[in-house]
């Protein structure tokens, strides 16, 4: 089974996502990508074309490594080759942000989880992509018990 994790950026919650499954399952794999390129464009090809640094201190909490994974973007491909869509953000978001090949596939899911982009207070961030991490961490557990029956 090939899961692929989508949300905004893929500096945040859909790269929480895909760690937990990997480390959760051997049977099943996933992947993550984000729908808007505004990180690749700032960075490029840059050692900062990684998970946002608030998101690398949370799961490093909890003794997940984050430092190699790369954002990506989502194409066709990657939806085509995934046997389950789950998009990480709020269904009013999701219904502008993604592309319709996304919402219209049979595959697609939505998990309600907020964006922590734009937070100003450092503080706040963490706190706010520890709360994201734990939710995500319990909604992995639960699908990959799921696909493990």
């Amino acid at each position: 089974m090939k899961v692929l994790f989508i949300c905004k950026f893929n500096v945040g919650r859909s790269q929480i996502a895909e760690s937990f499954f990997n480390k959760f399952t051997r049977r099943h794999h996933a992947i993550s990508a984000g729908i808007d390129s505004y990180y690749l464009k700032k960075y490029g090809n840059k050692i900062s074309d990684i998970p946002h640094e608030p998101v690398l201190d949370v799961m490093s909490e909890i003794g997940i490594n984050m430092t190699k994974k790369k954002i990506k973007m989502v194409n066709k491909k990657m939806v085509k080759n995934s046997n389950i869509i789950i998009a990480l953000m709020r269904k009013d978001r999701a219904k502008k942000d993604l592309p319709k090949y996304i919402l219209s596939s049979p595959k697609f899911r939505i998990w309600e989880t907020k964006d922590v982009s734009g937070r100003q207070n450092i503080s706040s961030m963490i706190e706010a992509h520890r709360r994201n991490r734990n939710k995500i961490q319990n909604l992995v557990k639960k699908l990959t018990a799921q696909l493990e029956k």
